[in-house]
């Protein structure tokens, strides 16, 4: 028997499903099933994770891998744009003081950026075995210094330099992928501010992490507001980061599109308000789609007049993360954060769980929310680590880790009755 055809089939095979299994998604696939925004049917439930997009059903774990890989696709193709390939590129770095300088190079082109390493003090904290886990993060992070004390290494990214926050399309991300006419040629922002988290994973992986003494396989990454979309959609597509932590992200994050909080009144009592809250604007699609924040996506995204045209919603960006030793830890803010619709921050969370109850990992996901503050604050961060050593190395913490599975709006006051699908 001639096995020579049998072999073959198996090669290509593999080359076709290796992106599910790789820790960075491949941007390129093929879109020609995709249909047209104007032709995509009208849904105002959220969307139903199980259902693939040609109506089939996920009927295992395994079939999920294979929907979490189409919803990549989805993502890329309807709103964020392209992931880039990173097998095209070459990734060096150079170690100066505090500043780690990362260059790429691809095509011939080459673009470098700083970003800044803080690494504990090793006579203050014992460095584990394998280095120090480490949170890398949009822009300052202002816990850095505790976060040091308690043994974890911080890198921050300055935006600025990988990709301008306006319609320019410009930057070094730009400078390596420049902006095209077709969705194949487009990256939005967040993507792009996404793939500067990866390239210093790529510098930790290449090196940078033995001379810091820094473990890349232990990488916290966050931001917050539109740094917190930027951190979300990072956790879906690297898949090496251990835990992704979108601080009040809102829409474009962690916020469902289909669930408007606006006008919905809130009982606050037990954390201290003796009046009724009543939720102002949230952020709406056309904010997104207006000419100060539309260049964080793609030309697809701008075509979506409603949202219930999509053909996701952000539990399923929240589930892109549901694999085995990886986390998700979402953050908001019950008061003054109306623009990032709280509640619809924490839908996305339970709805999430049932993807990763299916996938038996309740465990990895969690959801904090604190009174008020946009930002990450002190006790999030408390909070975040005492979670990081526990899933990390096990050790037994102070914090009520049961915490992060529940919020007010559970509360009977608060509770939407179209929530209990969601519920246990």
């Amino acid at each position: 028997m001639d096995y020579k055809p049998f072999l073959l089939a198996v090669v290509v095979f593999a080359l076709i499903v290796s992106p599910i299994f790789t820790s960075e998604v491949s941007a390129v696939f093929d879109a020609s099933d995709l249909i047209s925004v104007e032709d995509l049917p009208r849904n105002e439930a959220l969307t139903d994770p199980f259902t693939f997009f040609n109506g089939d059903k996920v009927n295992s774990p395994a079939e999920w891998q294979e929907r979490a890989e189409e919803l990549r696709r989805l993502y890329q193709y309807y709103m964020y744009g392209v992931w880039p390939d990173s097998s095209l590129e070459n990734v060096s770095y150079s170690i100066e003081g505090n500043t780690m300088n990362i260059t790429v190079e691809r095509d011939g082109r080459q673009a470098s950026f700083p970003v800044t390493v803080s690494v504990p003090d090793p006579d203050k904290v014992p460095m584990p075995e394998g280095g120090y886990p480490v949170v890398i993060a949009f822009l300052m992070l202002a816990q850095t210094e505790y976060a040091n004390d308690r043994g974890y290494a911080v890198i921050t990214i300055n935006t600025i330099p990988i990709a301008k926050d306006d319609l320019s399309r410009s930057g070094v991300f730009y400078d390596l992928y420049p902006y095209g006419q077709t969705w194949e040629e487009q990256t939005g922002v967040l993507m792009a501010w996404a793939w500067s988290m990866s390239k210093v994973i790529d510098a930790l992986e290449g090196g940078a992490g033995a001379e810091l003494n820094i473990n890349p396989d232990q990488s916290i990454v966050t931001g917050v507001s539109r740094w917190g979309k930027a951190a979300a959609v990072a956790g879906a597509f690297d898949q090496r980061i251990k835990v992704t932590v979108p601080a009040c992200s809102g829409a474009g994050g962690m916020a469902a599109f289909r669930y408007i909080s606006e006008g919905k009144t809130y009982n606050y009592s037990s954390i201290g308000e003796t009046q009724p809250y009543k939720m102002t604007a949230n952020e709406p699609l056309g904010s997104l789609q207006s000419t100060a924040e539309r260049q964080w996506f793609n030309d697809n995204f701008r075509k979506f007049r409603d949202v219930n045209n999509l053909p996701f919603d952000q539990h399923l960006l929240a589930a892109l993360c549901a694999e085995p030793g990886r986390y998700l830890f979402i953050t908001g803010s019950y008061m003054y954060e109306d623009w990032t619709n709280p509640p619809s921050m924490f839908l996305t969370y339970l709805a999430a769980r049932q993807i990763y109850d299916f996938l038996g990992l309740r465990d990895n996901i969690a959801v904090r929310m604190h009174r008020d503050g946009h930002m990450v604050t002190d006790a999030d961060m408390v909070i975040l680590l005492d979670y990081c050593d526990y899933h990390f190395y096990g050790k037994d913490v102070e914090s009520d880790l049961t915490q992060l599975t529940t919020s007010l709006y559970l509360e009977p006051d608060n509770l939407d009755p179209a929530w209990k699908p969601y519920l246990d």
